[in-house]
């Protein structure tokens, strides 16, 4: 052994390199005596994944680590991790931690997110701050998992509840009727458009009797132009007649009375009057809404009435044709009343004295005739108006029994039609009465005396018709209108079970929808942000589970085949070759 060494040298030389080998090592592991460090705490519901030395990245970025995890001392089973991170870390008090997968690898680390800048930071004076809990993509997706797979459940469900095969049979008769209801309207058109056609060949008619009333119009004016020169005279003779005024005060003083009667009528039988027909007119408009349904089907029938109805206008033809004989004669009448001014005048000018005698005379007996009318009006007016109210009584009960038997006559409008042509066949036969009296009115204006003649003629052919047919054709409409009620009364009570179940059907179909909408605006963020982020991971991990399978397979034939040396390690060492 050397007995001479230089021990200082040596001692100094050992310690230079520990000390230098001590500095690599601080360096090599990056050791930094001055760092400061920044401790948070964040309560998680589950910490799969997670340990103590897990990493923490803030945005992205690797800022510190796990120091702790254990159950929260609050006993509300929460996981309380203690998170170290670099002081200057800009943990705001909006900041978001979630546990986060590295890959696919199954390796968990804790992520923080930025937050909003203008927030101040999180800090803690006395104790730790905590940073709020969140949950990421993938936690979202497996919680949330199940609920959404039962609301689809209950959504489907619910479909195909609403398409059952009874709405889907309501919906198709929805549609019959309404292909029905189309073909009735344009046959209803088409039915229109013929009547429109009569009235515009009848409007012709009427254009062309306007201008031959134009000659008469011209012939009327010269006959008031006499009549004006016949009325200058007339002046003067009304002066004359100012005395025989006083006579006729007497006469109308009778014929006030009248007046006052017919007052008593204007103001208080024709007021009850009135109401009795605006009820009439009311109960007949309700009617009338009740059969708008039906006048659809009944058109059909009513274009045979159309055509019986243009053969009425050809016979209407014959009575212009015949008015325009009446108007030739009003000529004539209007020049023979030309030349009886004319006479009339000379009578003024001629035979005034004589005629101021038979005006006194004419006066006299104006004032007997006033009499009478006053008479008659007091004596015979009120039973008249009593008649007239009995029979505005009777025909409010007639038209409410017809409303009422109206309503039941749509489902025989076969056999309505045969009553109706029946009805119009009568009706000619009224309108060949009507024409009779038309003719009898006609030769009354000669006579007035023949005119209430014809009158009562035509008033006993009438009761004769009201008395013989009106009874029959009144009982089969009301037998075809019970009938009619019935079939109305059934139609009417499934109507509104079919619409309320319509509308129900509709309104959950409405929710149904809207819930769909809902529930895919809600589950379209976390399914996209996981077939973006989740599922690639998933596939790294199946292909790192599947060579971790691989390599346990091998590490498991090297056991098979020996088992001692992989457990033992019974390799000889280097020094025993």
């Amino acid at each position: 052994m050397e007995t001479r060494a230089n021990y200082v040298l040596i001692g100094a030389f050992a310690l230079a390199g520990f000390f230098g080998l001590l500095a690599f090592l601080l360096w090599f592991a990056r050791f930094e005596l001055d760092r400061q460090f920044a401790y948070y705490d964040v309560r998680f519901t589950s910490v799969s994944g997670l340990s103590r030395a897990s990493e923490v990245r803030f945005s992205g970025l690797p800022v510190g680590q796990v120091v702790d995890v254990r159950l929260s001392p609050d006993l509300d089973g929460t996981v309380l991790a203690r998170l170290e991170l670099a002081g200057d870390t800009p943990v705001r008090t909006d900041s978001i931690a979630t546990i986060e997968s590295m890959g696919v690898t199954g390796v968990s680390y804790v992520g923080i997110s930025a937050g909003d800048p203008q927030a101040p930071l999180l800090r803690g004076d006395e104790t730790i701050p905590e940073i709020p809990a969140g949950r990421s993509v993938l936690q979202s997706i497996t919680e949330d998992a199940p609920e959404i797979v039962a609301e689809a459940l209950s959504v489907m469900q619910k479909i195909g509840e609403i398409l059952n095969e009874e709405n889907q049979q309501k919906v198709q008769d929805i549609l019959d009727n309404l292909a029905k209801s189309s073909g009735e309207l344009s046959q209803a058109l088409a039915d229109f458009a013929v009547v429109s056609q009569t009235i515009a060949g009848a409007s012709v008619d009427i254009a062309g009797f306007t201008g031959q009333l134009e000659p008469v119009i011209g012939a009327v004016e010269v006959t008031l132009g006499n009549v004006d020169t016949t009325l200058d005279a007339f002046t003067a003779l009304s002066q004359r007649l100012i005395s025989s005024l006083d006579v006729g005060d007497a006469a109308l003083a009778s014929g006030r009375v009248a007046l006052d009667a017919a007052e008593v009528f204007m103001t208080g039988d024709l007021p009850v009057i009135v109401q009795d027909l605006t009820a009439t007119t009311k109960l007949l408009r309700e009617q009338t809404e009740v059969l708008v349904d039906d006048t659809r089907r009944m058109l059909a029938a009513f274009t045979q009435t159309g055509t019986e109805a243009t053969a009425r206008l050809t016979e209407a033809r014959t009575t212009l044709q015949a008015t325009e004989t009446t108007i030739a004669r009003l000529v004539e009448t209007l020049e023979k009343i030309e030349a009886a001014a004319t006479s009339f005048d000379d009578l003024i000018t001629n035979d005034g004295t004589a005629l101021m005698a038979e005006t006194r005379t004419m006066i006299a007996n104006a004032d007997s005739a006033v009499g009478m009318i006053s008479k008659v009006a007091q004596s015979d007016l009120p039973t008249i108006v009593e008649d007239i109210r009995s029979a505005t009584g009777t025909a409010n009960r007639v038209i409410a029994d017809l409303g009422q038997q109206i309503g039941d006559a749509a489902g025989r409008v076969a056999g309505l039609s045969d009553d109706a042509r029946l009805a119009m066949t009568q009706v000619t036969e009224t309108f060949a009465n009507a024409n009779q009296t038309l003719d009898a009115i006609n030769a009354a204006l000669d006579t007035g005396q023949r005119t209430l003649d014809a009158a009562e003629r035509a008033f006993a052919g009438a009761d004769r018709v009201i008395n013989e047919d009106i009874g029959a054709m009144t009982a089969d409409l009301r037998g075809v209108m019970e009938r009619l009620d019935g079939a109305i009364a059934t139609v009417s009570a499934d109507l509104p079970a079919i619409t309320a179940d319509l509308r129900r059907a509709a309104e959950s179909a409405n929710a149904t929808f809207a819930d769909m909408g809902r529930i895919v605006a809600d589950a379209g963020a976390p399914i996209g942000s996981f077939a973006t982020n989740g599922l690639p991971q998933y596939a790294q991990l199946a292909r790192e589970t599947r060579n971790l399978v691989a390599n346990l397979e091998n590490l498991l034939r090297q056991i098979q085949r020996d088992p001692a040396r992989f457990f033992l390690n019974r390799q000889s060492p280097e020094f025993r070759r």
